[in-house]
């Protein structure tokens, strides 16, 4: 573990891959990011917490998706991928964004610049992979390889392709992974 946090972002996301240790110490690290990307962009029509949960997804996208020889850093793409899944959801619901732009960005970048501690890191590390269980256990195995597939870039169509389903079955069954997940994060709060 201690190895794990002595690694750079960029070390992590490689890691991150195939390592679920590693991939839940890149978690930690972008938890409060996500946390405060998802209050900013929330709005009347969408949430925080379905935006949080999709900033949890975008984040396990861009650790499939990075490749270091790109030469950029990895918080910056992993931002990127995070905000623009807020924005385009926040846009969705309403065409208004002036919450997000109220939004004191300086105030945010305050609270995301405290140091984790090895303990905090642990607990992430801990609760990430508690949660991981606990999302196996809820998610039937159609939603579980919906989710897999999705998060690993995949879109509703090539993971339709992929399953030997429909493209609805695939909005569906993520729909219902969604809800699942939403009431674990729910109940664990």
């Amino acid at each position: 573990m201690n190895e794990l946090n002595s690694k750079t972002d960029e070390e992590l996301a490689v890691l991150g891959k195939t390592d679920k240790t590693a991939a839940a110490v890149l978690i930690s690290r972008f938890s409060k990011l996500i946390f405060i990307k998802s209050e900013i962009y929330a709005n009347s029509e969408t949430d925080s917490d379905d935006l949080h949960q999709e900033g949890m997804i975008s984040l396990l996208k861009a650790i499939e998706a990075y490749d270091p020889h790109k030469g950029v850093k990895f918080s910056t793409f992993a931002e990127v991928c995070i905000v623009n899944r807020m924005r385009t959801l926040s846009k969705k619901s309403v065409r208004d964004l002036s919450f997000a732009e109220r939004v004191d960005e300086e105030e945010a970048a305050d609270v995301l610049s405290v140091e984790e501690t090895p303990e905090s890191i642990y607990f992430y590390k801990e609760f990430f992979s508690g949660l991981w269980k606990d999302i196996c256990s809820v998610l039937s195995l159609t939603e579980l390889n919906v989710l897999t597939l999705c998060v690993k870039g995949d879109s509703y169509k090539s993971a339709a392709e992929k399953l030997g389903m429909t493209e609805k079955s695939v909005d569906n069954a993520m729909q219902r992974a969604r809800k699942k997940i939403r009431a674990l994060m729910h109940d664990a709060n």
